[in-house]
């Protein structure tokens, strides 16, 4: 009769202690995954914040090189100030109104 009394006393302890443990290991858990999902929210909001940064310099990029004397200064800029020959040269013809 002693066994089975420590017996069930051991288990009504494991009915006691086991769902605090499992609360506890419960709110470790949700922490870390809270954790995880704000880092990956800060690199998400980083990557966009480059993003947004290069398609603004691409967006002054097109800008700046609309006109035919800017695309030829980049052309002589990307080929190291060679000269260009008549076949790359822009020519810009302006037509009466």
């Amino acid at each position: 009769m002693n066994a089975r009394k420590s017996i069930l006393q051991i288990l009504l302890s494991l009915v006691e202690v086991l769902p605090i443990a499992l609360l506890l290991f419960l709110a470790v858990w949700q922490g870390t995954e809270k954790t995880k999902a704000q880092a990956r929210i800060r690199q998400k909001v980083w990557s966009r914040t480059e993003l947004m940064r290069k398609n603004d310099e691409l967006k002054v990029g097109i800008v700046t090189y609309t006109s035919a004397e800017r695309i030829e200064a980049l052309y002589r800029k990307t080929y190291q100030y060679m000269p260009i020959s008549a076949s790359n040269r822009i020519h810009t013809v302006e037509l009466p109104p």
